[in-house]
């Protein structure tokens, strides 16, 4: 549904560029209706908002259309996991003629000035195809959740700078990083043109970094954004931080991305590859606070269907090729 037109406040130049965010939602009425809320200083003519809506059954569409009657509901009408929602999102922005789409999470409250900072950097050069903020726990506030981002292609081991980290002023730098945060990116419209959306086939997680592994390959880098501030509800979707899902999808999609964009050959380079990526996430499996055994047994199935080709959402059981890329 198109609803009217974002009414026009002051801040804004004819010439800037034209922006959207996305914001996915799925069953989180509340979180997404604030998240809105913490929106408000950033709308414009030239900054408008989508909210995509997976499925939901708890009346986030018609609540927003209340609420918010200036932003647009779309409707999937099913769950289509983080990167389906989010491509629906980045095709309807890029029609309009998007300059950047801004992907955030519906479990986010936004810093009033964050997204000029976003955009200050990502217009420093067309090099800057993604854009990530400071993001940090909203409880408590101080404590850092990005701060950019670490990942090594040689054993799909990955590190979130900062995680858990008071903020001293430590990361105050702006940065190239190894990959943007899903939680809050900004993306260039000539890096979809050129290196294409979300891999819709991952359905969750590691989706980033495929994405970022792809984009690499047209010329692109992510840089972090440091006085761009956002506090992140984690995984509040999911119910805690640490899932099983996020062990099975983890090792599926690295080592989709992995063996995709960084190819290793084929044989004992390929098994080694395997046991490294399923080690580093048993290992993360031990220190976190996910059931162990539900871990364990999300680990085993996410590399056996990697192995048979099983992609989308978990438990689907639709073995075959990996589905094309948007």
């Amino acid at each position: 549904m198109v609803s009217e037109a974002l009414p026009p406040i002051p801040g804004y130049a004819a010439t800037d560029p034209l922006v959207y965010i996305v914001v996915l939602n799925w069953n989180g009425r509340e979180d997404t209706l604030a998240c809105l809320r913490s929106l408000e200083p950033v709308w414009n003519e030239r900054t408008k908002g989508i909210v995509v809506d997976n499925g939901s059954s708890d009346g986030t569409p018609d609540a927003v259309r209340e609420a918010y009657p200036g932003v647009e509901v779309l409707e999937a009408g099913k769950n289509l996991g983080f990167t389906g929602g989010n491509n629906i999102g980045l095709r309807l922005a890029l029609d309009r003629g998007a300059d950047f789409v801004l992907l955030l999470n519906n479990d986010t409250i936004v810093d009033p000035g964050f997204f000029r900072e976003m955009l200050s950097v990502a217009t420093a050069s067309e090099e800057i195809g993604f854009v990530s903020p400071k993001i940090y726990f909203l409880d408590p506030p101080d404590l850092l959740w990005f701060a950019g981002a670490k990942f090594s292609i040689r054993t799909g081991y990955g590190r979130v700078i900062g995680y858990r980290e008071p903020d001293r002023g430590q990361y105050d730098v702006a940065r190239t990083i190894d990959r943007p945060c899903g939680c809050a990116v900004l993306v260039s419209r000539r890096l979809c043109r050129e290196a294409g959306l979300m891999d819709e086939g991952l359905f969750l997680y590691v989706d980033e970094v495929e994405w970022m592994l792809r984009a690499r390959k047209h010329g692109f880098k992510a840089c972090y954004a440091p006085k761009a501030k956002v506090w992140h509800k984690v995984s509040a979707s999911v119910g805690r931080e640490s899932h099983p899902d996020a062990f099975y999808y983890g090792v599926r999609n690295t080592l989709y991305a992995l063996n995709t964009h960084v190819p290793c050959g084929t044989g004992t380079s390929r098994y080694l590859r395997e046991l490294s990526v399923t080690s580093v996430h048993l290992a993360a499996l031990m220190l976190s606070s996910a059931p162990k055994v539900d871990g364990v047994r999300a680990i085993r199935q996410g590399l056996a269907d990697y192995r048979n080709g099983t992609f989308g959402k978990r438990g689907n059981r639709m073995a075959g090729a990996h589905p094309s890329r948007p």
